[in-house]
């Protein structure tokens, strides 16, 4: 569905992205990991198209993306970026609205609003729908602009299999709206598409991803199941510092615990 061979990117003479490539099935949940300056954000924005110098090829139901129409592209991917600025105001439905900008050409339809409307229920949304959105917390914000791109892919008709790309879209949520954060990527996965979510909480990525896409310095390190990428050696390595893994007692998945460990220390 969806396959990165060999990705490089570079600026200047340093290497962001080195001889990056895995592949993404319909259905399928990657969580992309690494620490700070890894590649993760720049990696979203290759498979987006926000850049476009990349060496390598990236591939969408086996066609070149550099070959697919835009207008196509926007039909079957949406994007969720960091540090979302928005010039002028507007209430938080029109934001929402947005999503369905190439669904129609002049003015909404019925069945956008019904987009809008289901993707705001989605997000937890509804009460401040008519608020504006420069009032929004943080969180808000980024609650409304997860129903957005979920806006844009919402059609309950379609069979083609979309891709959403979600760049940390946990910053400033709580813990009540980042678990149905990601049980709504996990929903949206299971419909047939395809996800990948860029986070730095690994126990919430074991928990919900199907698999990991472990970088570092623009590397891959892993990628494959929880427990086959979520190795002390792997973790330890990608984030320079003492981890512990094991096997979380209600999921059955890995949990990483990092810190300074009493044997690491010294101390009896």
């Amino acid at each position: 569905m969806l396959q990165v061979d060999n990705i490089s990117f570079h600026i200047k003479k340093k290497y962001i992205l080195q001889d990056v490539s895995f592949e993404a099935t319909s259905g399928e949940f990657i969580a992309i990991l690494g620490a700070n300056g890894a590649g993760k954000s720049t990696l979203i924005k290759l498979l987006s198209q926000e850049l476009k110098t990349a060496e390598g090829n990236i591939l969408w139901k086996e066609q070149s993306l550099r070959k697919i129409p835009s207008q196509q592209m926007a039909l079957e991917r949406a994007v969720l970026t960091q540090n979302i600025h928005m010039s002028n105001d507007f209430p938080v439905n029109e934001v929402v609205l947005m999503g369905r900008y190439p669904h129609f050409k002049n003015y909404p339809e019925s069945k956008d609003w019904d987009a809008v409307k289901a993707t705001m229920a989605q997000t937890d949304i509804e009460d401040f729908k008519e608020r504006s959105y420069a009032s929004l917390s943080g969180g808000e914000k980024q609650r409304v602009q997860l129903a957005r791109a979920l806006a844009q892919l919402h059609d309950d008709q379609a069979e083609a299999a979309k891709l959403l790309l979600l760049d940390e879209p946990l910053n400033n949520l709580d813990v009540r709206h980042q678990h149905n954060c990601l049980q709504l990527s996990q929903a949206f996965a299971k419909q047939g598409n395809v996800l990948l979510l860029v986070m730095h909480d690994i126990n919430l990525a074991a928990m919900y991803a199907q698999k990991i896409l472990l970088l570092h310095q623009g590397k891959v390190i892993g990628f494959g199941s929880p427990t086959e990428v979520l190795t002390e050696d792997n973790l330890s390595f990608c984030y320079n510092f003492p981890v512990k893994v094991e096997t979380h007692p209600y999921h059955q998945c890995p949990v990483a615990y990092f810190g300074n460990f009493p044997e690491s220390i010294g101390i009896n």
